[in-house]
């Protein structure tokens, strides 16, 4: 989070010292040159920390926000009409200042007419990975290299910070299907392409594809002072491709993908399969091949009966059990070092990342948590419960992970109802409250988890009012854009209809809705891809629920 930024009481000294260091800043207490800092509540220049070889600045920036309490400062170096490096002391992390121009400005710079004259804090992190071993271990620099060339080894440019659409977009087409949907009929799509192309979903996808798959663009590219007359054998770089284009039109409108920032590659892919999702709803869908079902299976610990649920996801987030690090005598005693250097005013060491073996992160996607407040339709009243369920959400760390080259995930693979095991009972919709029931908020696939409202006699709050005598709630209009969300996991406008109207129009709810009522729906038709069931062969083959598919579990 950004905190408020006070431009309090700016000295008129200040303000034209600025205006004329605006080519040839210096820090106000070593006069040094680079990685400079300005801090935002005030615009002193100062230099920024020192790296773990010596070099960088000399902590002055940071020692200022000691003295002063004044949290913010942006790296002047890299200041363009795009944005900048701003760092927050305070909370030891880089921030975003949705109000930088305007900050920028009271201290006599113009974000337009600036240009980068130093790496930002991400080029730094890359190039001290490379210092420090991570880029040798990544580029094999033991052996000996042969540069690559041909179909499918195509190389992305960095457009600026874009490393994040690059991987995901070369991952997403070794994939057959999307292979399959975007570059096997590339000349259909081109065909039917819309008169301004640029603006078409499909058309950019597949262009996108064709560059990374055919081979075109992974020629070598010769040396630029090369004789063109004299027959030189060409450099090992490539030619690559920049997906100028297609980064405009799946970043537009978006706060953090239209930017030229970099942004997290897990988010990136939700949202391109949001946009797959859409632009699918009554075609062949290559993001299915992603899709799973998530059971989860609720334990009443004094009756032993079970709940069981199912959800659609896309990803299996790996928790990390950090007390399962195997370099625990390192942390801690570089942890010792930080703290002398912190009370004697040094730079502090870097900190080491905690190694975790990827068996204890697998281990702990099953790990049964404990719920102490779960109401119980078995025994009508509160009572402790165990919960199993592969997904786990958490904070993000650094930390390191040695992922092996096959994965085997066959022992997550839910097995349903247990022979001899009973179910709770289901829970009328509109069953009473008890007088001692605290109400709590809508679990649905986030919230709290010790109290979730789907398997609680509880109203909800966002149900619509019924007042004594009257026979129904008022007629709720599902959302078109929910409509589609649900249609295009496989179910029939019909069946979305009816669960969104069930859950008061709320999405996350009626995807749950419609996996826990899955029986009440199979005289439904089911349709494919959002088509009434008699245009399909198929819809009348396959139960209600989404496409997913049941592979070995191995990968």
């Amino acid at each position: 989070m950004l905190g408020a930024v006070a431009c309090v009481g700016v000295a008129a000294g200040t303000f034209t010292y600025m205006k004329k260091r605006k080519t040839g800043w210096k820090c106000e207490v070593c006069e040094l040159q680079e990685n400079l800092w300005m801090n935002l509540s005030d615009g002193k220049v100062m230099c920024g920390r020192r790296y773990f070889d010596g070099s960088g600045g000399n902590n002055h920036a940071l020692l200022y926000f000691q003295q002063t309490g004044y949290p913010l400062a942006v790296k002047l170096g890299t200041i363009t009409p795009d944005g900048a490096d701003v760092y927050s002391y305070d909370e030891d992390d880089m921030v975003l200042d949705p109000k930088l121009p305007e900050h920028l400005t009271h201290f006599g710079i113009n974000m337009m007419t600036m240009e980068k004259t130093e790496r930002t804090m991400t080029e730094l992190e890359i190039a001290v990975n490379q210092c420090v071993g991570e880029w040798e271990v990544i580029q094999e620099s033991e052996a000996t290299l042969q540069p690559l060339s041909g179909p499918g080894l195509t190389g992305m440019k960095n457009l600026g910070n874009s490393c994040y659409l690059n991987s995901v977009m070369q991952v997403l087409f070794t994939v057959p299907d999307f292979q399959s949907k975007y570059v096997s009929n590339i000349e259909k799509i081109f065909t039917d392409a819309p008169s301004d192309p640029t603006q078409d979903f499909k058309t950019q996808v597949a262009k996108l594809g064709f560059g990374l798959l055919s081979g075109e663009y992974s020629k070598p590219a010769p040396d630029p002072g090369d004789d063109p007359t004299v027959n030189h054998e060409p450099r090992g770089d490539q030619v690559g491709i920049a997906p100028r284009m297609f980064k405009a039109l799946v970043g537009q409108g978006h706060a953090e993908f239209s930017t030229s920032r970099q942004q997290d590659a897990q988010e990136f892919l939700l949202h391109f399969i949001n946009m797959v999702e859409r632009n699918c709803r009554s075609s062949e869908n290559p993001t299915e091949a992603f899709r799973f079902l998530v059971e989860e299976r609720i334990v009443c610990q004094q009756s032993h009966k079970a709940k069981y649920t199912q959800r659609v996801d896309y990803i299996v987030q790996l928790p990390v059990p950090m007390d399962q690090a195997t370099n625990t005598e390192e942390i801690q005693e570089e942890e010792r070092r930080r703290e002398e250097a912190e009370s004697a005013g040094a730079p502090p060491p870097p900190a080491p990342r905690a190694r975790i073996p990827f068996a204890a992160c697998m281990a702990a996607l099953s790990e049964p948590e404990t719920l102490t407040d779960f109401w119980s339709s078995a025994v009508q009243a509160k009572t402790t419960a165990s919960k199993v369920h592969i997904v786990s959400h958490g904070s993000a760390r650094d930390v390191s992970i040695d992922v092996p080259d096959t994965l085997d995930l066959s022992a997550l693979r839910g097995a349903g109802q247990q022979p001899g095991e009973e179910l709770l009972p289901e829970v009328p919709q509109h069953s009473g409250m008890t007088p001692d029931v605290e109400v709590k908020g809508i679990l649905g696939s986030h919230g709290n988890e010790e109290d979730d409202s789907l398997y609680s006699p509880l109203l909800h709050f966002s149900a619509p009012l019924v007042l004594p005598g009257c026979s129904s709630a008022p007629v709720i209009t599902p959302s078109e854009e929910h409509l589609a969300t649900i249609i295009s996991m496989g179910f029939s406008r019909d069946q979305a209809s009816r669960a969104l109207r069930a859950t008061s129009n709320v999405l996350e709810r009626a995807v749950n809705w419609i996996f826990s009522h899955l029986d009440d729906l199979e005289s439904m038709e089911v349709s494919e891809g959002g088509r009434p069931a008699g245009e399909s062969e198929r819809s009348r083959e396959t139960p209600p629920g989404p496409r997913v598919r049941d592979g070995p579990g191995k990968y």
